[in-house]
């Protein structure tokens, strides 16, 4: 049996049965983040990501896309936690004939996504390698009380999101297999997605605080993915009513005779939050907070993730991007 016959989740499965866990770390297998308390109701978090040539790297990335889009990956889980990271450290593996000039505009990525999102990038290893790999370690302080695990959802919570879906998957269509956009405007919003996306770590820290979010993770590998996952982990199922969709994408599979739904729910790295609310809790946050939330649904009982918009219904499968098994 090989590691792609299996793929990503149930090797990490395997690899925590080897593991003897922490006992004093918080927040249990399969988060975005691991914690540990300090003193004072404070805790230290940390969380890893790494971006590789053969996974991540699309046609048309930059050296600064590529430096900028790692320290994106690692900021956007703590947003999903609520926790405001301090640095980074990066282990950076090249082989020898890359051009010193490369590894520049990489730095220079680094540099200019740890100003926007408040950080620093502390140092890390260079290292020899087969191919260009990026693997980012970020660690940060938090109050106990602000941290949002995936789990504790419950049934009648309200199901939430910050962030748009579907322009990664236009993206792919271009960049991967050539079907091209129908204008300009469309191909610009899809390359951006893909080369400098966002992490709504503000809009994370502020929800934290509120104490209004029930569970909560940063949308990486797909919309349908994420919902599964939380669905899973708190053993409850969902209904989605609405989902953000930028006109781009209806432009897109309209041109292409695609369904748009799809390439929103099984995209990925779109980078949003994807999270619970308590039903009576919308009165409690900021307008201009409100503003950039959107409510796609409730939490059921039924253990199912059911799409129903526009007068159709249909199952939301328990697929997206997973390594060692997908290729965008």
């Amino acid at each position: 049996m090989k590691v792609k016959d299996v793929g990503e989740w149930r090797i990490i499965d395997r690899i925590w049965r080897t593991l003897i866990r922490d006992p004093e770390e918080i927040m249990g297998f399969n988060d975005d983040v691991v914690s540990k308390r300090l003193r004072k109701g404070w805790v230290l978090v940390a969380h890893t990501d790494a971006l590789t040539e053969i996974a991540d790297i699309l046609p048309g990335m930059t050296p600064h896309s590529i430096g900028f889009k790692s320290v994106v990956m690692n900021v956007s889980d703590f947003a999903s936690k609520g926790v405001k990271p301090l640095g980074m450290l990066f282990a950076l593996g090249m082989p020898g004939d890359v051009d010193v000039s490369f590894v520049d505009e990489i730095a220079r990525g680094w540099r200019d996504a740890a100003k926007k999102y408040g950080l620093y990038v502390w140092g890390g290893d260079i290292t020899e390698a087969r191919e260009l790999v990026l693997c980012g370690t970020i660690i940060g302080l938090a109050r106990e009380g602000d941290l949002v695990a995936r789990k504790g959802a419950r049934e009648g919570d309200l199901v939430a999101c910050i962030g748009e879906f579907g322009l990664t998957s236009i993206a792919y269509f271009m960049l991967l297999e050539g079907l091209r956009a129908p204008n300009e405007r469309v191909e610009r919003r899809a390359k951006e997605a893909v080369y400098y996306p966002k992490a709504y770590l503000k809009e994370g820290l502020k929800l934290a605080r509120l104490k209004v979010v029930t569970s909560s993770m940063d949308c990486s590998d797909g919309l349908a993915w994420t919902l599964h996952t939380l669905c899973y982990l708190n053993n409850v199922g969902m209904v989605i009513k609405n989902i953000p969709i930028p006109s781009e994408v209806f432009e897109y599979a309209k041109e292409h005779g695609l369904d748009p739904y799809e390439l929103a729910l099984y995209g990925g790295e779109e980078y949003a939050l994807v999270f619970t609310l308590k039903r009576d809790s919308l009165n409690r946050i900021p307008k201009s907070l409100l503003r950039e939330i959107h409510i796609i649904g409730e939490v059921t009982l039924d253990k199912r993730v059911r799409l129903e918009i526009e007068g159709v219904k249909r199952e939301v499968e328990a697929r997206g991007w997973e390594h060692f098994k997908s290729r965008k």
